[in-house]
């Protein structure tokens, strides 16, 4: 069963195959987390919510239609359950006297040549200083390979916002990341370090 295709697979779900349903789980967990837990930024909140769009994608086996690619459903699935909680954020921040404090920013003795194991973190904060919208689209091409059409999808947006939403992320993180050489070589490419969060 592990060799079925995505689509295979899910027509398995639908027909409530518990055995593929576990097999679809192992196959998009690490994925999806790594995709919340970069727009999130809280390995807890992120575990929840990968937990819940499974729940939702179990719930909704029915409503699948094999038009679209599952990746495609599944991704928006997870990023709507992201959007709802950053909503909530934004409610809470705004409501509680926290959004008078600002964040320190952490500088390093000497960007031209930090520690190998500090220059994950310094990516890390940069990502995570990008608008929700970009740090999406970043991540969703950059780090997940996600082609622009997929994710046009996802974000149900035009492809060309997809784009123009890339390019301008990779500009904010070189902007960012200009002191260190490194990882500005990397965004060069267009092809940041891959980093695992957690």
């Amino acid at each position: 069963m592990e060799k079925l295709d995505d689509k295979q697979l899910f027509a398995k779900i639908a027909a409530d195959d518990e055995q593929a349903f576990g097999i679809f789980i192992d196959r998009f967990k690490n994925r999806l987390f790594n995709f919340i837990a970069r727009i999130i930024q809280d390995k807890e909140t992120a575990e929840d919510i990968l937990q819940e769009t499974f729940l939702r994608v179990y719930n909704q086996r029915k409503n699948y239609s094999p038009d679209y690619a599952v990746s495609t459903w599944v991704f928006t699935i997870a990023l709507n359950l992201v959007r709802s909680e950053l909503r909530k954020r934004k409610l809470r921040k705004y409501m509680s006297l926290d959004f008078l404090k600002e964040e320190s920013d952490v500088e390093i003795a000497d960007p031209q040549n930090p520690e190998p194991g500090k220059l994950k973190p310094i990516l890390e904060k940069a990502i995570k200083s990008l608008p929700d919208e970009y740090r999406t689209a970043f991540v969703l091409c950059d780090i997940e390979r996600l082609p622009y059409e997929e994710i046009a999808e996802i974000m149900r947006v035009p492809v060309g916002t997809v784009k123009s939403r890339i390019n301008r992320a990779r500009s904010m993180l070189r902007e960012k990341l200009l002191p260190y050489k490194e990882l500005n070589y990397e965004l060069s490419k267009g092809l940041p370090l891959v980093i695992g969060l957690y």
